[in-house]
């Protein structure tokens, strides 16, 4: 990870803040943040059900 991106200092602001589960809707923690090339990838963890989610964006 580049030291801009540790300093949080990011390109883009990825917010997710609820489980995608219907049912679930617990609340989400950011457990991963990567820029490489022209792609972003953001891994969250749910606190409630423990599911991970990877959401990859092309810029």
């Amino acid at each position: 990870m580049g030291d801009e991106i540790k300093n949080g200092n990011r390109q883009f602001n990825v917010e997710m803040k609820k489980c995608i589960f219907k049912g679930c809707q617990g609340e989400l923690e950011e457990i991963s943040y990567y820029e490489r090339n022209n792609w972003i990838t953001v891994e969250y963890q749910c606190k409630k059900c423990k599911r991970k989610f990877t959401v990859k964006i092309e810029t």
